[in-house]
């Protein structure tokens, strides 16, 4: 008798928590401020070799860098992105001037007269990794090195930078946290892996959004096979304010980069997700067997509610896609976008975008041959953007060394609804062209009746000049008969 009311206190203290642990998320992300480093959270963090790691950071806890050092994580906390911090002693650190922003001040000094010889540093290897060991800083090894080197005055001061450079990849302590933006986690995942994005680039996916017209209270349709880089382009643009319905393999997407732009729940909820098993009518969903909560246990209850949320939000979703007028299509797919397009455009309005990416131009030449027969699509169009990155420093500006070869191509064109009830309206140049075909024949019968006109009076003339002909030698006859009867 006791254990109802029991329950039934463990219930509505159970959805009481998450309620306000709801709520205390969602104002605690939409006050944070994105230009100060938050404790839980990801960050990326640039090493002086270049590379680029990616930590979740928490309070009270040592962030290792491996051979560049650890750091304790209250350091950096509460303090603005962008700034380059050293490691010192007792995992400590302090906020340095980044050398990349001193000026470089022209000299006479060129390097005609330098060789590549290890014995003009008068420092060993022994010698520097006893430095090393001593807890000497990074910065006062690189100054002890510069030191050393007796042809270091002879070097451009361009050449002083770029040894300075190469020494503190090696022996720096340096490191500055990078705020994840679409561009940075962009750089991480195609720097590090390009076939988990399907080698996009980022001026690629630019014009993927700028194309599909993605905006603040729309909804969009997405294909996404690159691990949520067009998803999270697509909702940090709308910014909450709308819904993006993405398409997956498997029960559970793959969307990993969604995780990494710290988003705000209302960023989050504009994310709607369904596999491509649930997309079609003809998969029924299996019913949800409601309990009475009240009879549950504490852990039987939280599994039960688990699964009535994945239920209901399974359900409502199937509904939004059902419903259709989304205002655009987006497909980056490992599948053959005809059957894509075939699949989802009943759910697309009309007069909107669809963007197609694949880095092979054959597959899009399929599908644009595909579009150009049907009567559901206007104007396709396949692009390929080019880029050239460029190196930006005080007095070294110049182009890359090396950059990507190609970025893939975009299939895109307009979406038409077609009304069967009405007639087909015939296009301006139709129309031109019928009056054209109808004067050139009335023409022609003109032209064939005035023929026929000439040919019948010819005709009269040769019967009038026989006849005249026939007269003329009648009268010859009779003359002649004449003239013997006399």
């Amino acid at each position: 008798m006791n254990k109802h009311p029991k329950n039934m206190s463990a219930v509505s203290q159970i959805t009481e928590d998450i309620i306000i642990k709801s709520e205390e998320n969602q104002e605690e992300r939409e006050e944070q401020d994105t230009s100060l480093i938050l404790d839980n959270q990801y960050i990326f963090i640039q090493l002086p070799s270049g590379n680029i790691k990616v930590v979740k950071l928490q309070k009270d806890t040592n962030v290792s860098l491996g051979k560049f050092g650890t750091f304790h994580s209250n350091g950096i906390i509460g303090r603005p992105f962008g700034h380059s911090y050293e490691i010192y002693d007792n995992y400590q650190v302090k906020v340095i001037k980044n050398v990349a922003f001193y000026e470089v001040d022209e000299t006479d000094a060129n390097n005609k007269e330098i060789l590549d010889d290890p014995s003009k540093q008068k420092l060993s290897y022994q010698e520097i990794e006893k430095l090393k060991k001593q807890g000497l800083e990074g910065q006062d090894i690189i100054k002890k090195m510069v030191e050393g080197h007796s042809a270091f005055d002879q070097k451009t001061e361009y050449s002083k930078a770029k040894y300075i450079k190469r020494k503190e990849a090696k022996f720096s302590r340096v490191f500055t946290p990078i705020n994840p933006t679409l561009y940075s986690v962009w750089e991480y995942f195609f720097s590090k892996n390009p076939g988990k994005i399907r080698d996009m680039r980022i001026d690629t996916l630019s014009q993927i959004l700028s194309l599909a017209n993605v905006r603040a209270y729309t909804k969009m349709l997405v294909v996404d096979d690159t691990q949520g880089l067009v998803i999270t382009g697509v909702m940090e643009r709308l910014g909450g304010y709308g819904i993006v319905l993405g398409i997956h393999d498997g029960e559970n997407h793959n969307y990993d980069i969604v995780r990494y732009m710290n988003f705000s729940k209302k960023i989050h909820d504009s994310l709607l997700t369904l596999s491509w098993q649930q997309v079609f009518k003809e998969e029924i969903q299996a019913p949800f067997n409601y309990q009475d909560e009240s009879t549950l246990s504490e852990k039987d209850l939280k599994y039960y509610l688990r699964r009535k949320v994945n239920y209901e939000r399974i359900r409502d979703t199937r509904e939004i896609l059902w419903r259709g007028e989304f205002d655009g299509l987006i497909v980056a797919s490992q599948y053959q976008p005809e059957s894509i397009l075939e699949t989802l455009m009943p759910y697309v309005s009309g007069s909107r975008p669809i963007i197609i990416y694949h880095i092979n131009k054959e597959v899009l030449i399929n599908a644009c041959v595909y579009m150009k027969i049907s009567k559901k699509f206007l104007n396709p169009q396949i692009t390929e953007s080019w880029l050239r990155q460029y190196q930006v420093l005080p007095g070294r500006i110049h182009p890359s060394m090396s950059t990507s070869g190609g970025g893939g191509y975009l299939l895109h064109a307009t979406h038409i609804v077609i009304n069967e009830s009405l007639p087909t309206p015939i296009p301006s140049y139709m129309k031109q062209k019928d009056t054209l075909e109808e004067l050139n024949k009335s023409d022609f019968c003109n032209n064939n009746s005035i023929d026929e006109t000439v040919k019948i009076e010819s005709l009269d003339q040769n019967v009038t000049s026989e006849n005249h002909l026939v007269n003329s030698e009648e009268l010859q006859e009779a003359e002649n008969k004449r003239i013997k009867l006399e």
